[in-house]
């Protein structure tokens, strides 16, 4: 697999796209049975003839709204994942409707990790990660505010980490952030090979997106 670097192919970096949608659907069953809802439409007249959901589970509640994901397997013959699905749902305690308020669409050999919630000094920021066929790892976040998901840009910081790194040495440009400690690791490379340098980095949320606070240049012994 090719490995990307920022200072040379940041432009480059696709991720597949993740959609806030509005569909408003029954919420009895929605673990358990596939739904149509912005582009997941299945059946004998649809792209997909068959759709079945391969995980279902309760994600968080926030402000009294519990969040639940359905994993789908969509396949043009039963048994078979020609692509694979995420959804995240709404549904406000004691209430018969759910809402569609995260989508995503991956080819069919991509695993999904379950959806993570962590409470955060910048808010509350749900990531989403997905394993892709190629061995990359896509990864989404999302604030929460006002009974809805807010995207947070999660690339623009390498651009400005890249900006403050020694000539001629890059990082991998597949880092995602951690929420857990704010903070995101790399080993770095230059056009010789691997550097044995290590950037250490700290990120805060500002406006709604990833930025660089701290950056510490150590080595493996360091």
């Amino acid at each position: 697999m090719r490995v990307a670097f920022v200072v040379f192919l940041f432009g480059a970096i696709v991720t597949s796209p993740v959609h806030a949608r509005g569909d408003v659907i029954k919420f009895e069953g929605v673990q358990e049975h596939c739904v149509q809802a912005g582009k997941i439409k299945f059946g004998a007249n649809a792209k997909w003839k068959n759709c079945n959901v391969t995980r279902g589970r309760w994600v968080a509640t926030l402000d009294f709204i519990d969040m639940y994901q359905a994993q789908y397997c969509l396949g043009k013959v039963a048994g078979e994942c020609d692509q694979r699905a995420l959804l995240l749902f709404g549904n406000r305690a004691y209430t018969p409707n759910a809402k569609v308020m995260l989508q995503r669409i991956d080819p069919g050999a991509t695993e999904y990790e379950d959806p993570r919630l962590v409470q955060t000094k910048y808010g509350d920021i749900l990531t989403l990660s997905a394993h892709l066929p190629d061995g990359s790892e896509s990864k989404s976040y999302y604030r929460w505010q006002s009974g809805h998901w807010r995207p947070v840009e999660a690339r623009r910081w390498l651009r400005d980490l890249a900006k403050q790194l020694p000539k001629g040495e890059a990082i991998n440009a597949a880092v995602w952030p951690d929420i857990d400690s704010m903070s995101a690791q790399a080993k770095l490379h230059h056009a010789g090979g691997a550097s044995d340098r290590v950037a250490k980095v700290e990120l805060a949320v500002v406006k709604d997106r990833f930025t660089l606070k701290k950056l510490t240049l150590t080595r493996p012994t360091d």
